[in-house]
């Protein structure tokens, strides 16, 4: 009796048998353990070791809210009586057993994982991108191939790193998954799951995980995060280009002048320099205006030509006597009327003149009517 008695009550402080769970160094695990609904208010924590040794990692006494301490972080779910426990940053060193555990009074109830950690090295563990806003994102990320037959999907860490949410899990493959502006493509011969996020913003920034679902649904059930991705959106900052036609080069009066036109001189040395070439300018009209007037009193009308033909090189010249002719009929009416009173000016007037006369001497003049 006493034998069935210790056997019964190892029964009840045990959880069952262990869960196994493979993780990959550099990702991250979830856990989940269901317990009885009857210790929904018992404290609950996740130990490291076997029961009679275990040695805390998280514990905590909160209900429905991720509790951190270190890599290790853990939710008391009391809706579905579960307890999901999240291990970030896995190592090698991590390979052990452990145990979910509800705190009741000294007998506390067990459930044993056993949780294996493999050293990937076939895989990018880590992918930073950096895309502007509006911008696309295509990241492919390769997993291990003990995950090819399960479930994939991507998510994105919230709430202290603990939560990485998601709506939808890609469970075909070579078939696309379109959730929003998210898309999800798994080539299970490739061992190549495909990321797309089209339209990307500022909120999009953020820490995201590539994983798959290992018999999630049931209850020994977990996740493996293998890829972690950090996107950065960027904001564009670019300044629209000015048109370069010849007419936008020269400033209108209502347009300030450009600031680099004017940085570094004191608004002093700017008026100065602008008095200077106002000053140059009014001198140089100036200028202009006084030559201008002197040629004007330079009339060709007043010059008198005189001739001296000492060797008679003029006298039968045409263009001399031609001259000469005009001169005469540009004389005053006084002239003409002291030569001739009879000579009608309305009339014609015909000069001849002397060849033989010398030039030197008194003009003689005949007129003929």
């Amino acid at each position: 009796m006493k034998i069935l008695l210790i056997f019964t009550l190892c029964l009840i402080s045990d959880g069952g048998a262990s869960k196994e769970v493979t993780g990959y160094s550099g990702g991250g695990v979830l856990i989940k353990c269901k317990y009885d609904t009857e210790y929904r208010e018992n404290q609950k924590y996740f130990c490291k070791g076997p029961k009679t040794s275990c040695s805390d990692q998280v514990r905590t006494e909160a209900k429905n809210e991720w509790i951190h301490s270190g890599r290790f972080s853990l939710f008391d779910d009391t809706k579905l009586a579960k307890i999901r426990v999240k291990i970030r940053e896995l190592t090698v060193e991590d390979t052990a057993m452990y145990q979910c555990a509800v705190d009741i009074m000294g007998k506390d109830i067990y459930t044993p994982v056993e949780l294996k950690v493999k050293e990937g090295l076939s895989y990018e563990k880590s992918i930073s991108k950096t895309v502007h806003v509006g911008g696309d994102l295509n990241i492919s990320c390769k997993y291990p191939e003990s995950l090819r037959s399960d479930p994939k999907f991507l998510c994105k860490t919230r709430l202290q790193r603990a939560a990485c949410s998601y709506k939808e899990s890609l469970k075909e493959s070579r078939k696309y998954v379109n959730e929003g502006k998210f898309s999800l493509y798994d080539d299970r011969e490739t061992q190549m799951l495909t990321v797309s996020i089209r339209n990307v913003t500022e909120q999009d920034s953020g820490e995201y995980w590539c994983g798959a679902e290992a018999a999630w649904t049931s209850d020994h059930g977990y996740r493996v995060y293998f890829t972690q991705i950090e996107l950065t959106v960027a904001v564009s900052t670019s300044i629209p280009t000015q048109p370069s036609s010849s007419s936008s080069s020269s400033l209108s009066p209502s347009e300030p002048p450009p600031s680099s036109l004017l940085a570094g001189f004191p608004a002093s040395t700017v008026i100065t320099v602008s008095v200077i070439l106002l000053l140059l300018l009014i001198g140089v009209i100036f200028l202009i205006v006084i030559l201008h007037k002197r040629r004007r009193t330079q009339s060709p009308g007043t010059m008198t030509p005189t001739y001296r033909e000492t060797n008679g090189d003029y006298e039968n010249d045409p263009n001399v006597l031609h001259f000469q002719s005009r001169q005469m009929t540009n004389q005053s009416d006084s002239v003409y009327q002291s030569l001739n009173p009879d000579t009608n000016q309305s009339d014609s007037v015909y000069q001849s003149l002397n060849p033989n006369t010398n030039q030197s001497d008194s003009v003689y003049q005949s007129l003929k009517c």
